[in-house]
């Protein structure tokens, strides 16, 4: 056989036999397209985290100011209120299926519901029991979530206070105890362990510009608190 056919012969076997040699497999087992394991996955924090364990518990614990809220959203010379609230939040994620969800996709991600159960504790009023039911939206996909996991949220809903906080009545002589309840929030959490979360929130009470008919009142708390998502 000439040497020419020869070399075109090895080179030919060598090249079919190297992808096998390459991954270790032999002939007669099948390639296999390499896939993410759902753990791999979730060294992102984003939407399926909230799925795969769409039942949450939280605790945090807020100081109140004398400040609307846009000071407190941009942290402009806050005036501390003697009060202070400690709350325990109790969340579940709506199913993708969910039809409530599925209106929001995808300008939202994650949609939630949430109780709220919180103690008021102030300077010269009685201890206030206040009840938060509230709907939440949250977004949760975010490019650097594998250096540090992130979730931002929003949450809406009405808020019943079982005495009037002094902060709410200093200035008004129309105050209700049934307000508007709305929610800003920053969660961090370690990639390695997304389902424990660092929560940083604003929890806020008013008369959402007349709609309760409680004229010009609110009360505003920063928090900071603890979140643990289970399924």
């Amino acid at each position: 056989m000439p040497n020419s056919l020869i070399n075109k012969s090895v080179v030919f076997l060598l090249s079919s036999l190297f992808p096998l040699l390459a991954i270790g497999k032999t002939s007669s087992e099948p390639l296999q397209t390499p896939t993410f394991s759902v753990v791999s996955h979730l060294t992102k924090l984003d939407s399926v985290l909230y799925d795969l364990y769409p039942f949450s518990v939280m605790y945090y614990y807020g100081v109140t100011f004398n400040n609307p809220l846009i000071d407190v959203l941009t942290i402009h010379h806050l005036k501390r209120w003697p009060e202070h609230i400690q709350s325990l939040e109790l969340a579940y994620t709506l199913s993708e299926k969910n039809a409530v969800r599925r209106f929001f996709n995808p300008l939202v991600e994650v949609v939630q519901l949430a109780g709220n159960v919180t103690l008021r504790n102030g300077t010269d009023e009685p201890t206030i029991y206040e009840f938060d039911p509230s709907i939440m939206f949250r977004w949760a996909n975010f490019p650097w979530n594998h250096y540090i996991n992130t979730s931002f949220a929003l949450a809406e809903g009405i808020s019943y206070d079982t005495f009037i906080p002094a902060v709410e009545k200093k200035n008004n002589a129309h105050t209700k105890h049934l307000l508007n309840f709305m929610v800003v929030e920053l969660t961090i959490a370690s990639p390695r362990y997304p389902r424990l979360q660092l929560v940083m929130r604003i929890h806020h009470r008013s008369g959402a510009f007349g709609l309760y008919h409680a004229g010009n009142t609110g009360s505003n708390d920063l928090a900071l608190g603890i979140r643990y998502l289970f399924d």
